[in-house]
């Protein structure tokens, strides 16, 4: 596979068994901190690669203080090593600051009947898709991590208009066109704008990542896409209560397949300017 700026990004250096050193870029900023989605993939890095050659299944993380451009490190500890299911957990330092803390469980396709009560969104194709609808500076909700994405929204209002429904998505893909492993889908996971920015709110909210699920049903990287081809992401606020909601997400390959799930809890808080 070839070397992208990502994954230069998420590099790690080794430092001892299941210690690894990282320095994260400043060009995954959100406004001030980095975007979560990227942290989330250097730590699913390190935990892979202690295991080694293995499939990702359930992965959760949970954010504790907000981290910063700069040194930090990765520590991974191997909870269960089994044939067919291994476990892992992992904590992301930075001084003496817990920046994140992650559980996953690692483990290989089974032979199973398969169904699925819903259906891929029907939607504009990514090339007819208006280029006032594709994440430029220009639009609103664009952040500097965003540069590293061809964001084109096809499901929800276009920002700055809003509606009751909370859904937003739309087609995506690196800039630096990459296959979609593990570790891109755990990023896109957590890309988009949050479906709350698409509803109409008594004030203006940010919604900072308290945890953030991703469950894998399609084992990566995905076989059928290539580097030039779009991934669908789905996201949806559906309930808010006591200064929390929680936002659900569904990411399709370009032929349908359903390759993940994922779903976040968020605190609202007010956002100034």
């Amino acid at each position: 596979m070839k070397e992208t700026q990502f994954d230069r990004d998420i590099a790690l250096e080794p430092i001892s068994p299941g210690h690894y050193g990282v320095s994260i870029a400043d060009t995954w900023n959100v406004l001030i901190g980095p975007n979560g989605g990227y942290i989330a993939a250097i730590i699913l890095k390190g935990m892979k690669d202690t295991l080694g050659d293995v499939q990702t299944r359930s992965v959760t993380f949970h954010f504790l203080s907000a981290s910063l451009p700069g040194d930090a490190n990765l520590h991974v500890n191997v909870e269960k090593r089994g044939r067919s299911l291994s476990t892992c957990t992992a904590r992301l330092t930075q001084g003496d600051r817990t920046i994140a803390m992650c559980m996953a469980t690692f483990a290989s396709a089974r032979e199973s009947f398969t169904f699925r009560d819903f259906n891929m969104p029907e939607v504009p194709d990514p090339e007819d898709v208006p280029l006032e609808q594709r994440m430029s500076p220009e639009l609103v909700g664009h952040v500097p991590f965003r540069d590293h994405f061809d964001q084109r929204l096809a499901i929800g209002p276009v920002p700055p208009t809003t509606d009751d429904e909370g859904r937003v998505g739309g087609w995506t893909r690196f800039t630096e066109h990459r296959e979609f492993d593990d570790l891109a889908i755990v990023t896109i996971s957590d890309s988009w704008f949050p479906g709350l920015f698409a509803r109409n709110t008594p004030t203006p909210l940010h919604v900072p990542t308290v945890d953030h699920t991703v469950h894998f049903l399609t084992s990566a990287p995905i076989p059928s896409s290539g580097l030039n081809d779009f991934l669908l992401v789905d996201f949806t606020t559906s309930v808010a209560q006591e200064g929390y909601l929680i936002e659900n997400g569904k990411i399709w390959s370009s032929e349908g397949h359903l390759i993940a799930q994922s779903r976040q809890l968020a605190v609202m808080l007010p956002r100034g300017d």
